[in-house]
């Protein structure tokens, strides 16, 4: 498992990674905050599996959702822990050097830029929340058992960033690579997916996919791909989508081991299965949570 980290992507902040990795480190308690959303409470399973796969001791406390947050109220993060950490993916995307942590370690939007594989531009984005404590779980607990299961939802924040539904987000691309290289997920069109959740597609053609999938394997190269742009047809001109993300799920989808539901089909599920009730959300939320540290995923 590499040091995400290290990679091109955190070239721009990893001196902010490193630092939070000490604070955490090197003292004796640490209290963690995240909102009962998933994107919070993703980042927290990266964080408290850290923790217990490297004996710190921590408290946490899942705070209400952000879309039940009065606005302009801001949350309460008092605590006498010596480090406190706050997970904020609600934030705008910040500079590393605007960020004035406040006396807590702030885990927000990072601006960071990135080269495009198809030029020698850079191009700007930025770092979610999930991507950065997945980075800041590998460098306390290297090998910790519980974040190496974690280790493929590393890209799931950036996945749910609107940068995907306007355009090309070099920043998932090259999480999604990078996770595929040293081969914690595969990559996969959707016509090798058995059961693909196809909901997220709008206009999507269910009955030509299942054909499509039987004939598959007997396809060449080019078969295949004009097979897929007659599968599209449908759904081009639909404004509900976005080019690069249909390309993703159709052409990009993710699998994890044998026997469970392409990544981004459990992703769908847990977007849509999230309570709109306030008082349901942090009941969920703590149950998602348990589920993420003790398989490592949603099912």
């Amino acid at each position: 498992m590499q040091n995400i980290a290290e990679t091109e992507l955190f070239r721009d902040v990893k001196t902010r990674i490193y630092d939070l990795v000490d604070k955490i480190t090197s003292v004796d308690n640490v209290a963690i905050f995240a909102t009962a959303d998933l994107e919070g409470i993703v980042s927290l399973a990266f964080l408290e599996s850290a923790m217990m796969d490297a004996k710190i001791s921590y408290s946490r406390k899942i705070l209400p959702s952000i879309h039940n947050q009065s606005k302009g109220e801001g949350y309460n993060y008092s605590s006498t822990a010596k480090t406190v950490i706050s997970i904020e993916q609600f934030e705008d995307t910040w500079k590393m050097e605007e960020i004035d942590d406040h006396g807590r370690c702030r885990i927000l939007p990072l601006a960071v830029s990135v080269n495009h594989p198809n030029s020698v531009k850079q191009h700007n984005g930025a770092l979610d929340v999930v991507v950065q404590s997945a980075a800041i779980a590998s460098l306390i607990s290297p090998n910790g058992i519980r974040v190496r299961r974690l280790r493929p939802l590393a890209g799931f924040g950036q996945w749910l960033r609107e940068s995907l539904d306007n355009s090309y987000d070099p920043v998932y691309t090259k999480i999604r690579d990078s996770l595929q290289s040293e081969g914690t997920i595969s990559i996969v069109p959707i016509p090798e997916i058995a059961n693909p959740n196809t909901d997220m597609i709008p206009n999507f053609p269910d009955n030509m996919l299942r054909r499509l999938s039987k004939k598959w394997p007997k396809m060449d190269h080019e078969q295949r791909r004009q097979a897929m742009s007659e599968l599209v047809l449908p759904v081009l001109l639909n404004p509900k989508i976005s080019t690069p993300r249909l390309e993703e799920l159709l052409w990009f989808r993710i699998i994890v081991g044998e026997g469970v539901q392409d990544l981004h089909s459990q992703i769908h599920t847990a977007v849509t299965d999230w309570p709109v009730d306030e008082s349901e959300k942090k009941s969920h939320a703590g149950d998602i949570l348990k589920r993420l540290i003790s398989t490592g995923g949603f099912e």
